[in-house]
């Protein structure tokens, strides 16, 4: 057999270790995102109380990613990809924050929390990367949509049970083998209204979360056999937002809502959004003093206490930043009360990671935010309509994440951080099929 005849084993579809293992990467992964959406205060039962399924799995990618890259690709894209790029930037870069602030000298009580933190961060990159690397065609982008918008619409409907009839089903998510941690859930009334937090480890959670899932369930239900199915998923989502009553994820609907008209147009969009806006009546049908309190909570923003004292905290961070420039205190390490709650995770990573850091973390959400727009606003032509609506719905997603890390310290928040680093692989997979629809004669 001559060279020429002989079968490339590293090409897409031939024998690899995604073949010998028997497993799909979008099947692993789509169990990551459901197992992601679940209550994280659940791990393992002796495994040293970090260990949560998602975790596991997400370790799993990992190894599968890091197997595939130096044993042989196995189906994995190598060709040049921003997404790619920027996660593994972002690795480096939050390395080196941690080497400086390490080398400068860290309290001993920090420590544990900066290790917990970087291997969350690690293990989260690991399962993007994979993302990034194995999902080429539009089917298997659906599937993790799909898994994503399952996961968090049962955590807001979760949450609209606990709201509505105090039904608490986070008990039923302990499966065997599995403890559930204590989680210290604080700030849950308003207006006199206990704030539902579903399976989130906070009512801001929940609501940052159902958001950031919203658009992608819109996509589906335009591109799936199951309209109807992901229609119901919006609505639950946009019932997330309402029952925890956060200002977060009132702000990120108002995103979607806009970002729908030029996807839809003017009398699709009134449609959408009236149908949308039916859930909102309906809540305030169900419990009519939530209605007043969401109008508090928007129209009062300007008087109250926890807005302004946000903004108090500048002159901390900017000291802080000017003692540690460049690599910060250190990745994972500001403990609160010790030190101020800052509730903005861009003022929370430039103490803890400095300038390495920051760039890090706009690099994660402007890189794929500025790539998907080239997409989604490109040339009808040659960009097929599904992949320019996947890219919608990043874009919209992107924006929301990028707009909620402005309003609470997101990455101390296992869902939600994970969710935003799968986003931008997301973006990178469309990158890469808008890439070889290009190349494709």
């Amino acid at each position: 057999m001559t060279a020429a005849a002989t079968p490339n084993r590293s090409a897409a579809g031939t024998p690899g270790v995604a073949s010998v293992l028997r497993l799909s990467p979008q099947a692993v992964l789509a169990v990551y995102l459901l197992a992601l959406a679940l209550p994280q205060n659940n791990v393992l039962a002796g495994g040293g109380g970090a260990i949560t399924p998602a975790r596991l799995v997400a370790g799993g990618c990992l190894v599968w990613w890091l197997a595939a890259r130096f044993f042989g690709r196995s189906g994995m894209d190598t060709s040049p990809n921003p997404m790619r790029r920027v996660l593994l930037l972002a690795l480096v870069l939050f390395a080196a924050a941690d080497t400086l602030a390490f080398l400068g000298g860290v309290d001993d009580f920090r420590i544990a929390a900066a290790d917990r933190a970087a291997m969350l961060l690690v293990l989260s990159l690991g399962a993007a990367l994979l993302i990034c690397d194995t999902i080429r065609d539009p089917r298997a982008l659906r599937i993790l949509f799909g898994a994503a918008v399952i996961g968090f619409s049962a955590s807001a409907l979760a949450a609209v049970l606990q709201f509505v009839v105090g039904l608490n089903l986070r008990p039923l998510t302990v499966f065997p083998g599995l403890t559930a941690q204590t989680v210290n859930i604080q700030d849950l009334l308003r207006g006199g209204l206990a704030r539902a937090s579903g399976f989130a480890n906070h009512p801001i959670e929940l609501a940052a979360t159902s958001v950031v899932a919203l658009p992608l369930a819109i996509y589906l239900a335009r591109h799936t056999k199951y309209t109807v199915f992901w229609w119901a998923c919006a609505a639950v989502l946009v019932g997330g937002p309402l029952v925890s009553i956060s200002r977060t994820g009132l702000l990120g609907l108002v995103v979607v809502a806009l970002f729908l008209l030029p996807r839809f147009g003017l009398v699709r969009w009134l449609l959408s959004v009236g149908l949308l806006g039916s859930v909102v009546l309906l809540a305030g049908a169900i419990e009519p003093k939530l209605i007043d309190v969401l109008v508090s909570t928007v129209a009062g923003s300007s008087k109250d206490s926890s807005i302004w004292s946000r903004l108090t905290k500048y002159d901390y961070v900017w000291t802080h930043f000017l003692d540690k420039p460049l690599g910060g205190q250190g990745f994972g390490t500001y403990i609160t009360p010790v030190q101020p709650f800052l509730d903005n995770q861009y003022l929370l990573t430039t103490v803890e990671s400095g300038a390495f850091g920051v760039i890090a973390l706009l690099g994660l959400l402007f890189v794929p935010l500025r790539w998907m727009f080239k997409v989604w606003l490109g040339k009808k032509s040659t960009t097929p309509e599904p992949l320019r609506d996947a890219a919608w719905a990043l874009v919209v997603a992107l924006l929301v994440s990028a707009i909620s890390f402005g309003t609470y310290d997101g990455l101390a928040f296992p869902q939600f951080a994970g969710m935003s680093v799968v986003l931008t692989a997301m973006a990178g997979a469309v990158y890469a099929m808008v890439r070889q629809q290009e190349v494709t004669p």
